[in-house]
């Protein structure tokens, strides 16, 4: 029986763009707000996206929408959120607690200052992206919105929702 190897083989990425949003909401009211004002219908995934790191694991909620007119995914995650700290403080006393310790994670560390991420998975050159942009812009709570360079990301696997 012949064996078949594939030499040099690589998995082509799919194109997506990814825009920055900040803004002090919770993720919740942000997906609500961009259903609102975008005439989107963004739902909450049942699996969040989870990231173990040494110090923390986190669960970072995802919102998605399926646009049947770009026919492309929409993904909006929270790039700052809550995680629970794996290493315990080593506290001996009169008042020891058995809580949870939790920390503030940044899913993106290099865009530690951006508070949304909001990803869709269609070719930029074929996309309104300005249209996008100024419509997230009018939201009264967004306090600004940018297209992300996707080639500074060191972590694109934190960006794999499906």
């Amino acid at each position: 029986m012949a064996i078949h190897k594939l030499a040099d083989w690589e998995l082509e990425e799919e194109p997506y763009i990814l825009i920055a949003i900040h803004s002090t909401l919770e993720p919740y009211r942000m997906a609500y707000l961009l259903n609102k004002y975008l005439h989107k219908s963004f739902s909450r995934s049942i699996k969040d996206q989870d990231i173990s790191q040494l110090a923390y694991t986190a669960n970072y909620p995802v919102y998605k929408h399926f646009d049947q007119e770009q026919n492309a995914p929409f993904y909006l995650i929270p790039n700052k959120y809550w995680g629970i700290a794996t290493q315990q403080p080593a506290i001996t006393g009169l008042f020891d607690s058995n809580e949870s310790v939790r920390v503030k994670t940044v899913l993106i560390k290099e865009y530690g200052t951006v508070d949304f991420l909001l990803k869709i998975e269609k070719d930029e050159e074929i996309f309104p992206l300005k249209k996008l942009l100024n419509s997230i812009g009018e939201i009264p709570q967004v306090i600004s919105v940018y297209q992300v360079d996707t080639f500074k990301i060191k972590q694109q696997d934190y960006l794999i929702f499906e």
